[in-house]
């Protein structure tokens, strides 16, 4: 949001500053052409959990509640080059799994950054109209997504597990990527260039190389399409490209049963007939992302209609391929394309101008992996691998039933400083964190079509 407080105030750079900026070409005017805003926001909200079980622990009835306040500066030293720094804090509790006496929680504090980066608008004259950003930002390819959604970025490639939450960072514009983005416009076209750090999960800082290309013809149709090279770059290809055995004999199993009792590796015991040695594939971190995207607003066939809202009418949807590999291994723990295809569908129902946007979104992902994110965490009890949580026992869950989810959300701005939201569920929320149960924290809290859960949000921001 833009602030409504603005310091017009020139301020001279020092000089050793000002003199790095003359030689890259930012000119002199940088000094006398500096412009600072300051953004702010503070936030409560309030939720519980209808009905969720991921067989470890009952979360029914358990309440959610946050609180957070961010600040961030904006400083805009000439119309080429603008910083944007801003740190905030969110309070909260960790889920219980379980309404008692005693069941009540610590309450934790979790800084985030709200962004930190610098943009350079270069070669102004150009009709590429390039820019480069840098740091740590946030970038959405896909503006109408509310909450479902964002596969290319958003997630590992294997196994596929999918992300999404109420008003997650992605869909809020908070950082979310670390890294540099080159974006060049030809014609309706915009073609970004991506090299993302992972800061999140396990491989971390390994470099992924994307590329996302927007066409839009006005307000009524946009396409996208894209490609992430997933983890090609790592930093330590031993961890990220494993193709020995660990040293420590994690990988080893004496007694052969199966795959998921090792850590990067897979052994196909199928053809062992007459002392043949079984099969073994070693597993990588590492794959192919491609994703497409569109939106077409009805309402532009009509030239727009008075009574709706800017955003009523507007039909949005994504598909993904997560992981191109078809090699037994591959096609044995992750299953067949098909099985790696999400697909997400939006719908912005008519509001009449009462709210600004009432979003439902559905989503069908055949995935027969557990929504589980465990195996990207290094634990003492668990090494960290591309191969799915094990699935089986007490904490089994039927994956055929979690495919269908959904999510409708609403959001109003009054008074052009006062947002409130509110969001109805089945998602991939996950707890994160349980003060009895870590187990749990990382398992998606919505197994079966019954699940679901209310979320409710003020905010006040300048």
């Amino acid at each position: 949001m833009k602030a409504a407080l603005k310091s017009r105030t020139p301020r001279r750079l020092p000089p050793l500053a000002l003199a790095a900026l003359c030689l890259v070409g930012w000119g002199p005017d940088v000094a006398i052409a500096r412009e600072t805003w300051f953004t702010g926001e503070g936030s409560f909200q309030l939720g519980r959990i209808v009905h969720a079980d991921t067989s470890i622990q009952r979360y029914d009835g358990n309440f959610m509640r946050a609180t957070s306040a961010q600040l961030a500066i904006e400083t805009k030293f000439s119309e080429a080059l603008r910083m944007r720094a801003g740190m905030g804090v969110v309070e909260r509790h960790f889920l219980d799994a379980g309404i008692g006496v005693n069941d009540r929680n610590p309450t934790i504090y979790a800084p985030y950054f709200v962004e930190a980066s610098l943009t350079w608008s270069f070669l102004r004259e150009s009709a590429l109209r390039p820019s480069l950003i840098g740091g740590y930002f946030p970038y959405n390819y896909n503006p109408d997504a509310k909450n479902l959604g964002l596969y290319l970025l958003r997630g590992p490639a294997y196994p596929g597990i999918l992300v999404s939450g109420f008003e997650t960072r992605d869909a809020q514009g908070l950082a979310n990527t670390l890294g540099a983005r080159v974006r060049l416009t030809t014609g309706p076209v915009e073609h970004d260039f991506i090299l993302a750090s992972e800061v999140e999960l396990y491989p971390l800082f390994d470099l992924s190389p994307a590329y996302v290309a927007t066409w839009r013809h006005g307000r009524l149709l946009r396409l996208g399409a894209g490609i992430n090279l997933h983890h090609y770059l790592p930093v330590d290809s031993r961890i990220t490209n494993p193709d020995t055995l660990a040293y420590d004999g994690s990988d080893e199993d004496p007694f052969g049963n199966g795959p998921y009792s090792r850590t990067n590796i897979y052994v196909d015991f199928s053809d062992t007939a007459g002392g043949r040695a079984p099969d073994t594939t070693f597993l990588s971190f590492r794959g192919v992302k491609l994703m497409a995207n569109a939106a077409f607003d009805v309402k532009e066939l009509f030239g727009g209609l008075p009574a709706l809202g800017p955003e009523d009418l507007k039909v949005y949807g994504e598909i993904a391929l997560l992981g191109l590999d078809r090699r037994k291994a591959y096609r044995e723990l992750y299953g067949d394309l098909r099985q790696r295809m999400p697909v997400m569908v939006g719908f912005n129902l008519p509001a009449f101008r009462a709210l600004d946007h009432l979003s439902l979104e559905v989503e069908w992902y055949g995935s027969r992996v557990k929504d589980d994110l465990k195996r990207f965490q290094a634990t003492t009890s668990a090494f960290p691998s591309p191969i799915p949580v094990n699935n089986a026992g007490a904490i089994a869950v039927d994956t055929r039933r979690d495919n269908l989810k959904w999510s409708l959300h609403a959001s109003r701005v009054l008074a052009g400083h006062v947002r409130l939201s509110a969001q109805v569920a089945n998602d991939h929320t996950r707890p994160g964190g349980t003060y009895t149960s870590p187990p749990a924290e990382w398992q998606g809290l919505f197994s079966r079509p019954r699940d679901w859960y209310w979320m409710t949000k003020i905010a006040y921001f300048f």
